[in-house]
């Protein structure tokens, strides 16, 4: 069992020093003088050693005074700070976002340092599928549902890419002879090769094999271990082709038909989180370019 001294006299006496002054602290803490003296006292009793100098200048503290002011001032510093965390874990309000697995690895994952330092005290839920709970969502279509309120992030711009060391390589002997990694959507190949070889001037007929995949991220490892060649939204590849990891093959960019789209329930639009979100993804879009 610990054998403390009374922890409201430490409060009090703890005031007392940090103002100097009987009075002061009993106005600080909306007691009266007399209840302050009488816990000073008690503690004095209770430690058997003066903690205060009293004299006609004021109020000062001994040698043992400021001994344990040191030691107490550390006590309640660390029960305060323990205290403001525990409140916040359990008052943190909750930020549901919907996303498509592509957007939150390839856009949303790299940026969630930046996200987190504008919501500091928000716990983020992102998910990958909507479960019609959520406060926001970020929705890949052609366009918005009629009457369905949203807000058009960025219209795909698909570029041509492949392994580093085929930067540079003719690219007509790259497209015949490398598979053409197809990404499917709902189950379907999207446009993205057809799309792109009209508008280089190709045809089908001069691509090679094909190879189906499901999801974003596996065209990229597969593109960067020089198993193919992917068409890919610029935005969502921006980093591995700074990094190096990626070359973009052709200038030639092919904008649509798909896109990201922002929607915010009704319900959630005045929340200030999904404000402070919202204001975040579109200059986050901005910065990108």
């Amino acid at each position: 069992m610990r054998r403390l001294p009374p922890l409201i006299a430490l409060r009090f006496f703890e005031e007392t020093a940090r103002h100097c002054s009987f009075n002061r602290a009993a106005a600080a803490l909306c007691v009266t003088q007399s209840a302050v003296s009488r816990q000073i006292r008690i503690l004095e009793s209770t430690l058997d050693t003066q903690l205060f100098e009293r004299n006609h200048h004021g109020v000062h503290l001994t040698a043992s005074g400021a001994q344990l002011l040191t030691c107490i001032s550390g006590a309640f510093d660390a029960i305060e700070q323990g205290t403001r965390r525990l409140a916040r874990t359990h008052n943190r309000e909750k930020l549901i976002l919907a996303a498509p697995p592509t957007f939150a690895t390839q856009w949303l994952s790299p940026r969630l340092e930046s996200l987190i330092t504008q919501l500091p005290d928000i716990e983020l839920s992102v998910r990958t599928t909507s479960r019609g709970d959520e406060h926001c969502c970020i929705r890949f279509d052609r366009r918005p549902p009629h009457g369905h309120p949203t807000e058009l992030l960025w219209m795909e711009q698909h570029v041509l890419v492949g392994a580093t060391q085929r930067a540079g390589q003719p690219l007509e002997a790259l497209i015949e002879q490398l598979p053409a990694m197809h990404i499917l959507h709902e189950g379907k190949r999207l446009d993205l090769w057809p799309d792109w070889l009209a508008s280089a001037g190709f045809t089908s007929d001069d691509v090679g094999s094909a190879i189906e995949l499901s999801t974003l991220e596996q065209a990229i490892q597969a593109v960067r271990k020089d198993a193919g060649l992917a068409i890919i939204d610029y935005n969502m590849i921006a980093d591995e082709l700074r990094e190096e990891q990626l070359a973009m093959l052709s200038p030639i960019e092919v904008s649509g038909p798909y896109g990201y789209w922002l929607d915010i329930p009704p319900q959630h639009a005045a929340s200030n989180s999904v404000q402070t979100f919202a204001t975040w993804v579109r200059d986050q879009v901005r910065r990108s370019g």
